[in-house]
């Protein structure tokens, strides 16, 4: 257990952001202040009467006086207390003392995902199966008590230090289906984290729990790339994207997947509801049939080889995988209007949802990487990649270390895209180390080629201003014909995004229109 601070502040209601450590409130004395948002503080406490620790959350006092947010948390604490699972984070009890209205939660020793991904980067397929499965059990249980999340993000699911993956975070759930609940989240409003949120939420229509599905996709490809699918200079334009655009195939990122796997969340994160996984049921048993079939063969880090017999039922085209709501715009003056109107809808239910200024705190916080806190070792740390190069890996060294005077006109053509293909292959898994290296052992140092890698490997070091510094002193018409090739566009718009975010502004016009990655009509890089 650990040692109280001593208390410095008198009992009864507290100010919004004041440190509680050492008061007790009812039967729970605080030990540290372990998270605060915008409902209000999250506190290591231990109850006294039981000798355990737990989370406790203590609503803002100012929000309290607002009963509209005091229904909401008390609702949360309703619907998660019906929600016994080993994938959720349980409710003990909740309350009012000295003031205060309380939640009294199970305390998770561990990290949340955003953090292990910060830590770490994409885990080996095997624990980022295991994370998936069980949190689409969480999510399962959740649907069928008729509970949404509408907030799942990495921030939402805990790891423990056993390796148990944990729903947590149910501030913006809802009943379905239930008119009183409907009131309080307002129908016609967008509640959510822009980097995760579903079509519908951006649109502030009904939710359901597929709309749980598309954040869970979003942040399965999260998992599995090192970032989200789409990102951007505000708030408002990312949310536009998860109505408009299609993520860059998660394929093409991180070739090294079971191609089944990408189907399976590019699936989760079709806009149309009506083409995802309609119950987390029936994702829990396409990752059971992919985990079976993949288990015990060398294809679960690696792409399945020809004649494979993974499957994950009938066999899905790619227009399937990638089922989209078509969105039309008229042409001319009225398109223009209309564009205008659903920008303006995205904005403001995106401002009444997270309030203003707390809205442009959320999106810096959300584009910030985590910096967890040392902490002892766990079962995860000891997780690493698999032993050795992958096969593209392998396959692009062999050819890049070929001897000069072997290399046919064919291979000496495609040699310096050769380059590029590996550095992207480690900027993606973020080896950055080893992405900046390429660059400067196969290129040399005057090479059009290394010039724009080392802008693009600062950028992702979140080093915006040498990266720019980087981008401007190149020549603009080769970049821009550098940025033909689909692949290479895609590594300059993503580090150009990088650097966008973390200045927190937007770029030079010449570098501005080459922010958006181009488009491949037919899934194939060039």
């Amino acid at each position: 257990m650990e040692e109280a601070v001593p208390s410095t502040c008198p009992p009864g209601p507290a100010s919004a952001d004041q440190d509680l450590t050492g008061r007790t409130v009812g039967d729970f004395h605080l030990l540290r202040r372990i998270g605060q948002g915008g409902m209000g503080q999250v506190y290591l406490a231990e109850q006294l009467s039981l000798k355990r620790n737990v989370a406790l959350k203590i609503m803002r006092p100012d929000l309290a006086s607002n009963g509209v947010a005091l229904k909401r948390f008390q609702l949360e604490a309703e619907a998660v207390a019906r929600l016994t699972h080993a994938n959720i984070v349980q409710v003990y009890q909740s309350g009012m003392a000295d003031g205060l209205h309380y939640m009294a939660l199970e305390f998770v020793d561990g990290k949340n995902l955003r953090e292990y991904i910060a830590k770490k980067g994409p885990p080996e397929l095997a624990v980022a199966l295991h994370i998936m499965r069980q949190v689409a059990a969480g999510l399962q249980c959740a649907g069928e008590q008729g509970i949404v999340h509408r907030d799942i993000k990495p921030e939402n699911i805990l790891l423990t230090r056993k390796a148990e993956a944990k729903v947590a975070d149910f501030g913006l759930s809802r009943a379905f289906g239930d008119p009183q609940a409907a009131n309080l989240t307002q129908s016609g409003v967008a509640m959510g984290t822009p980097l995760y949120m579903s079509p519908e939420q951006v649109q502030g229509k009904e939710t359901d729990p597929r709309t749980d599905i598309y954040s869970f996709g979003v942040t399965c490809y999260h998992l599995l790339t090192g970032q989200p699918p789409f990102r951007g200079a505000s708030a408002i334009e990312v949310a536009i994207q998860h109505v408009q655009s299609d993520a860059v195939p998660l394929q093409h990122v991180r070739p090294d997947l079971p191609v089944e796997l990408c189907q399976v969340v590019h699936k989760m994160m079709a806009r149309d509801p009506a083409a995802r996984y309609q119950t987390a049921k029936e994702l829990i048993e396409e990752l059971r049939r992919l985990r079976g079939g993949l288990s015990g063969t060398q294809g679960i880090t690696t792409m399945p080889g020809p004649g494979s017999s993974v499957r994950l039922g009938p066999p899905t085209d790619t227009a399937s995988r990638h089922t989209t709501v078509p969105v039309a715009l008229p042409v001319g003056r009225r398109a223009n209007g209309r564009r205008l109107r659903f920008v303006g809808m995205v904005f403001f239910t995106l401002l009444l949802a997270l309030g203003g200024g707390a809205a442009l705190r959320l999106w810096r916080e959300s584009q910030r990487p985590a910096a967890p806190a040392p902490e002892e070792p766990s079962p995860l740390d000891n997780v690493r990649e698999p032993a050795g190069p992958r096969p593209q890996e392998v396959a692009l060294l062999e050819a890049l270390n070929k001897p000069p005077a072997s290399r046919t006109d064919e291979e000496r053509r495609r040699y310096p895209d050769q380059v590029l293909q590996l550095a992207a292959l480690y900027i993606d898994q973020r080896r950055l180390d080893e992405a900046d290296a390429v660059f400067r052992t196969y290129l040399e140092k005057n090479h059009f080629a290394c010039k724009v890698g080392a802008a693009i490997v600062l950028a992702f070091r979140d080093e915006a201003a040498k990266s720019l510094e980087q981008f401007n002193r190149l020549e603009m018409n080769k970049l821009e014909q550098f940025a033909k090739s689909a692949r290479h566009r895609r590594l300059l718009s993503e580090a150009l995004n990088h650097n966008a975010a973390n200045l927190g502004t937007s770029l030079p016009e010449s570098l501005e229109r080459l922010r958006k990655p181009a488009a491949s009509p037919k899934g194939a890089e060039k």
